[in-house]
């Protein structure tokens, strides 16, 4: 499309960018348009976060130019980004926040930097703080100190901090991957007022049904090449195809007809945190059960209690009809419950440790020889195993942890509790964040685990409840508000329980 003589533009020319062994990027062009919202999609490795890193300087070596209205600029620092008015809000927030100061101090942190000496005052900033936040529409406490808030908090903490800045280009890498539905509706509210006041938007997300709702445009990458691109939004189909290089299949499995088993967990009363307020389900054996609703519903804390991450207040767990006490972790490991937690980087890998080091830590004892000493090789086939039956890629085990792409890591965390044959997986937000391809990688494995356990999965997306589950649980303000079974669950009955429409 042609380009209004007033449109800012920003475009990438032939960006390539080399690591040893690999290119990364490989000649790609890009234009992000002032008033625009150009979506960038691609499965894991395809070459995403290469391009944006790029694009606000965060790498001081590349190969092609950039310009902003034909005209070249240098971006080889952060401070060039920010020069030139490109700005990002990234997926991981804590990287970008300082968790001892306050939102306000957050919130004006360049501030700070720029003004040496100088002397604050502790209302003025509040009150500046909660004007500013009150305008934008995110009714975080502007003294409340970050490492108290939520994982959606920070996110719209960083989203905030970032729209505060007189930003010509806008870089949304998975914006919506900790909010809630509602709150997702109000941040799409907010990039069309962005629209208005002709700011150039480049929005990342693995959710493609978002991109149908924001977008202009769509780019999509393929294992560092140009793969696609699109003047308007076309159907998913088409996008789907052009990641995988291949026709869309179904994303999920096929329900078959399953025989469950004996029930495997069951949760009586459940009580924790003022978050979960007398919750009580059970499970079968073979059987998937799907806990949903909007953030903050509860879904998390819930599991976190069973798995003994957070301590109950009140409640009983029965695994096969034998009622057990679980005070910590280590309590449900023994009952063969595992936790594959929401924020794997932070809760469930030690991301400067191997792939081998992080399948096998929980049952290092099982690798033991004379005198405790670690059998090397018994570990390392243990890890091998495991990692072939996930089909971990890149097949590497002795890989840092923190080198594999999302969905690589959350098969690393799943094949862990592979191996210590689960009677119950807990799976908190399993494919958050992660791409199409793996998705169905990682759904194909629940169905695998499921034929000799019992799967509890929380998830906020509701498509994903509907089409893995057998069994859904609806919860809202810590307590569980429907049950439905596949058969009859449908969608936008789901999301008006979640939301408190239909009581």
């Amino acid at each position: 499309m042609p380009c209004l003589p007033n449109m800012a533009v920003l475009r990438g020319n032939n960006l390539s960018k080399k690591f040893p062994g690999v290119l990364a990027l490989d000649k790609v062009d890009i234009e992000i348009k002032s008033g625009k919202v150009h979506a960038l999609v691609g499965a894991n490795g395809a070459g995403k976060s290469t391009l944006v890193k790029i694009l606000t300087g965060y790498y001081d070596s590349y190969d092609g130019s950039v310009t902003i209205d034909n005209q070249e600029v240098i971006l080889r620092t952060p401070f060039d980004a920010l020069h030139n008015g490109i700005e990002v809000v990234h997926q991981e927030v804590d990287t970008q926040l300082v968790p001892t100061l306050t939102v306000a101090e957050n919130l004006y942190l360049e501030n700070f930097a720029n003004r040496y000496g100088t002397i604050v005052s502790t209302r003025d900033l509040k009150k500046k703080a909660e004007k500013d936040l009150s305008d934008i529409g995110f009714p975080i406490p502007a003294f409340e100190k970050v490492e108290n808030l939520s994982l959606h908090e920070k996110q719209q903490l960083v989203i905030a901090r970032a729209l505060l800045h007189k930003v010509k280009f806008l870089i949304l890498d998975e914006p919506t991957s900790s909010l809630s539905l509602i709150e997702a509706e109000k941040l799409f509210e907010l990039v069309k007022k962005l629209k208005a006041r002709d700011v150039g938007i480049l929005y990342i997300s693995q959710r493609l049904d978002e991109i149908q709702i924001v977008a202009d445009e769509v780019t999509v990458l393929r294992n560092g090449r140009k793969a696609a691109y699109f003047e308007h939004v076309p159907q998913l189909s088409k996008i789907v195809e052009a990641m995988l290089d291949s026709p869309q299949e179904d994303l999920f499995p096929k329900k078959d007809l399953r025989q469950f088993g004996q029930e495997i967990l069951r949760v009586e009363d459940l009580k924790c945190l003022n978050r979960v307020n007398g919750v009580s389900f059970s499970v079968r054996k073979g059987e998937i059960l799907a806990i949903t609703g909007l953030t903050g519903a509860g879904k998390t804390e819930t599991l976190k209690a069973i798995f003994g991450a957070i301590r109950a207040n009140n409640g009983k767990i029965f695994v096969n009809g034998k009622q057990i006490k679980i005070t910590s972790p280590v309590d449900a490991i023994k009952s063969g419950i595992y936790l594959v937690p929401e924020e794997r980087r932070k809760e469930g890998l030690i991301l400067d440790k191997s792939a081998r080091e992080n399948i096998t830590i929980p049952f290092l004892k099982n690798f033991c020889g004379f005198l405790g000493k670690i059998l090397k090789k018994n570990e390392c086939n243990h890890a091998k195993s495991l990692a072939e039956k996930v089909r971990l890629v890149p097949f590497d085990i002795e890989r840092q942890a923190q080198y594999f792409s999302g969905g690589n890591q959350q098969k690393i965390v799943v094949s862990r509790w592979l191996g210590g044959k689960p009677k119950v997986l807990l799976l908190d937000e399993p494919t958050q964040g992660v791409d199409v391809g793996a998705k169905k990688e990682i759904y194909q494995l629940i169905i695998q685990v499921a034929k000799e356990s019992a799967v509890i999965l929380a998830t906020s997306e509701i498509n994903e409840a509907v089409g893995i589950a057998d069994r859904i649980l609806v919860m809202r303000n810590g307590k569980i508000v429907a049950e439905l079974t596949y058969e009859n669950a449908d969608s936008k009955a789901i999301m008006s329980y979640a939301a408190g429409v239909k009581q």
